[in-house]
């Protein structure tokens, strides 16, 4: 039997726990993800930073670590959390699952940036120096990864505990 505590109980259980989810997967994504190396360059009196394709690719790696990283924290989570508060079904279930994932994918960006490399600069390091990019998400589609891979974790726990559950046996009375 469903009561109003027990829904609130698993709304803020879930939720905080994607919170705590998406934490600890921006901490893996930032130590991880391999970002993109820039090369100091200097001409005359001028510097700066320079990247060649090859290492300009190490983008797209960062962007892919962070959606790993994301698929597999998110489905996790879903997935103990709708087994052990999702049973009663119901949109509320659904919701508070992808709310709470959209608010992971957040968190696990902004921890991922804080905890990566600094800004690059050049300062007074030697040509030829690397200096590592800052961690980011330029394709911001990325952050759907999050509620996607929640949102499936939650179908098939909802699909397996529905195939756990005995069936029912309906008897139909016969006409007179």
């Amino acid at each position: 039997m469903r009561t109003e505590g027990s829904a609130t109980r698993g709304t803020v259980a879930t939720i905080a726990g994607f919170l705590v989810a998406g934490a600890v997967a921006g901490v893996a994504w930032a130590l991880l993800a391999d970002p993109l190396q820039y090369t100091v360059v200097r001409v005359d009196d001028r510097s700066g930073l320079s990247a060649d394709e090859v290492a300009a690719s190490a983008a797209f790696g960062v962007l892919l670590t962070y959606a790993w990283v994301s698929a597999v924290a998110a489905a996790v989570w879903s997935a103990f959390a709708t087994w052990r508060w999702g049973r009663e079904g119901g949109v509320g279930v659904v919701a508070r699952t992808a709310i709470g994932a959209a608010v992971a994918a957040l968190v696990a960006w902004g921890v991922g940036v804080l905890l990566g490399p600094p800004t690059p600069e050049v300062g007074s390091r030697p040509a030829g120096a690397e200096v590592p990019a800052r961690l980011g998400i330029d394709a911001y589609g990325i952050l759907f990864v999050w509620p996607v891979a929640a949102l499936l974790a939650l179908l098939l726990i909802s699909w397996l505990m529905l195939l756990r559950e005995p069936v029912e046996e309906i008897h139909v009375a016969e006409p007179v």
